[in-house]
């Protein structure tokens, strides 16, 4: 065989010869470099697993555990006691509503005062007593005589049906002695067929009128100012009887 011949063989069988791979003389880059990358990939995965997941939930879990274990360990009295004082706060509103009800809704019962004896001194002074006729339902509350020199005040306190406080006051004295705001010539007012002189005062309203020898004043607080025409008609009447 020539020379040349034996070339060609060689040339021929290094073509069709199969690779053979991950011998020592093999290509260095295939089967050893997957396995440590897959094996790194799967560590990391698992351990950022656990990092992530039951690591990370592991604070919140001890949180709600305590939490509960505090809300168990309370002291039941302690509790029992925050429910009373919440009963508490809505109770006393509720009662003093109710109180407050029940006195508005209610005759409210007044004290009555007998009259008798300041009148009969009164009159024995020279003044004439006026004792205005109304209803049963008007109530005598508070009396009072004063004297000074000649000069004699006789205030009667009234209350009304509709629960309002009224004064009759008699005195052959000044008008400012019975309220110092009674100054000028006041309105013209006309009731039980008489002439009043209207005054607005800061506690209410007066009436003022000469009758039966002194100046009759009568006033009411703001409530009772339209129940000022019923006492001024049982004076009238009393003063014309």
């Amino acid at each position: 065989m020539s020379t040349e011949e034996v070339k060609v063989e060689a040339g021929t069988a290094a073509e069709t010869a199969p690779e053979v791979d991950g011998g020592p003389g093999g290509s260095p880059g295939s089967a050893p470099d997957a396995a440590p990358g897959t094996a790194r990939g799967t560590a990391d995965g698992t351990s950022g697993g656990a990092r992530n997941g039951t690591a990370d939930d592991a604070p919140g879990g001890d949180a709600a555990a305590r939490a509960e274990a505090a809300k168990s360990s309370r002291p039941k009295q302690r509790r029992m006691r925050d429910m009373a004082l919440s009963l508490a706060v809505l109770l006393i509103p509720i009662g003093l509503f109710y109180v407050g009800w029940n006195w508005v809704a209610s005759d409210r019962q007044v004290s009555v005062v007998d009259t008798t004896e300041h009148y009969a001194t009164a009159a024995s002074l020279g003044l004439t007593v006026i004792e205005p006729q109304l209803g049963e339902d008007w109530q005598t509350i508070s009396t009072d005589l004063a004297v000074e020199g000649e000069f004699v005040t006789l205030r009667t306190g009234w209350y009304s049906p509709e629960g309002d406080g009224l004064q009759l006051a008699q005195t052959t004295g000044p008008i400012e002695d019975v309220n110092e705001e009674l100054t000028g010539a006041g309105t013209p007012v006309e009731s039980g067929g008489v002439s009043w002189a209207s005054y607005e005062l800061s506690s209410g309203e007066a009436w003022v009128a000469e009758l039966a020898g002194a100046t009759v004043v009568l006033t009411a607080e703001p409530d009772g100012v339209n129940e000022l025409p019923d006492l001024a008609e049982g004076v009238a009447e009393a003063v014309d009887g």
